[in-house]
């Protein structure tokens, strides 16, 4: 079985499954890096989720790369990839606002749905980093400018104001997380 350990390819015995070939790679990690990423075939896998790579079964015939981070450089390539979605979620909400406007109310609603939504986990993410980093969120701002407009954008959606609904998004949060992602 081929195997790549964060660049360094290895020949290892088959494994039955994907859990079994972790633990036989656990002496070639270093225990000061934490496993961000394996790779079967090119597919990802989760490294986190232990019943999922048991019941991954390999012939030997495989490929695997198994990619590895300190906590320091998991935080910084998190930040680093929290700037790309705050610009994607602000090209979201505008075309959700875009919708509301030109009255495309079902789609746009669902679009709004699905980025608020994802808004969320992005500032959860922020705040782990920040944990992790013993330092502050960088999304303060954002925070902040969900915190002013959550309720009145609730209250207009709940209402029916389709127009507030747009203008809220294009006029307050918008352009905070298009600043937050410069």
């Amino acid at each position: 079985m081929r195997v790549s350990v964060d660049g360094n390819e290895f020949d290892l015995p088959a494994a039955v499954n994907l859990a079994e070939l972790m633990e036989a790679l656990t002496p070639l990690i270093d225990p000061a890096r934490v496993v961000t990423c394996i790779e079967v075939d090119g597919a990802p896998a989760d490294p986190t989720n232990r019943a999922a790579l048991a019941s991954r079964r390999l012939s030997g015939r495989e490929s695997i790369a198994v990619g590895s981070e300190t906590p320091a450089e998991f935080a910084a390539t998190r930040r680093s990839e929290i700037h790309g979605h705050l610009h994607r979620l602000a090209d979201r909400l505008a075309a959700a606002a875009d919708g509301l406007i030109a009255g495309d109310i079902a789609a746009a609603n669902r679009l709004l749905a699905s980025a608020t939504r994802d808004l969320a986990l992005v500032l959860e993410l922020d705040h782990r980093v920040a944990v992790l980093e013993a330092g502050t969120p960088s999304c303060g701002a954002v925070v902040a400018a969900v915190d002013r407009v959550g309720a009145r954008l609730a209250a207009a959606e709940r209402d029916r104001r389709w127009g507030e609904v747009a203008d809220l998004l294009s006029r307050e949060l918008v352009p905070v997380l298009r600043a937050g992602a410069a």
